[in-house]
């Protein structure tokens, strides 16, 4: 009886993993119809400084229907606001769109100062795949305290095709002891520029044993 219990449960646990599901990766979105846009709001600015000094930093947030959206350039916009940490003189700051498995949200960055006033404007040839963040690079000045990343419409419905290349590993038994014989792996892959999406920004620090720095106001 026992022996059967213990199969009754194991069974059991064996169905309940076979229920969990991942969810599928995202498609671009190539509309925007959202109507409820309003002013930028500075006061959901999401902290880039991290809790103690690093040398890299990784901050992300979804660009989407759960974001602020707001009128920019006279078109509206889905965005996500970012502080910029209190010690510029040696951050480094990438800013842009994660890529993601289908798409790419198609990014506009624009830099304001501590009143909300744009600073400047990133133009569309600024931008460079640096790894999987399709960005810019910049230093900040000491005027500016925020950094946005809306959605640029000029590129939605572009494709993004690139090659990922990697090595696979295989181990075998060669009658003398086993060898491990390594070889490379590519795959093509096809991403979409989209309205919705995840905004990354990277801050690197040069100096890390410098004391946190006072907020600014």
């Amino acid at each position: 009886m026992r022996f059967v219990f213990a199969s009754v449960v194991a069974s059991g646990v064996v169905g309940l993993a076979g229920c969990v599901t991942v969810a599928p990766p995202a498609p671009a979105t190539l509309t925007f119809d959202r109507t409820d846009c309003m002013a930028v709001d500075l006061t959901k600015a999401i902290s880039l400084t991290p809790p103690k000094e690093q040398a890299v930093h990784y901050v992300s947030a979804p660009v989407d229907q759960t974001a602020p959206c707001a009128a920019l350039d006279g078109a509206s916009s889905a965005y996500v606001l970012f502080a910029i940490p209190a010690d510029t003189e040696d951050k480094t700051l990438t800013v842009g769109a994660y890529l993601e498995p289908l798409r790419i949200l198609s990014p506009a960055v624009t830099v304001f100062d501590a009143e909300g006033r744009l600073t400047r404007r990133f133009g569309s040839e600024e931008f460079m795949y640096r790894g999987m963040n399709y960005s810019v690079l910049f230093r900040p000045r000491a005027n500016e305290r925020f950094v946005m990343v809306s959605s640029d419409p000029s590129r939605v419905g572009q494709r993004y095709d690139s090659i990922s290349i990697g090595t696979s590993a295989t181990t075998a038994y060669t009658g003398y002891g086993t060898a491990t014989i390594v070889s490379g792996v590519d795959s093509a892959q096809s991403r979409v520029f989209s309205y919705d999406g995840l905004a990354q920004v990277t801050v690197n620090d040069a100096d890390t044993k410098e004391e946190a720095a006072a907020p600014r106001p």
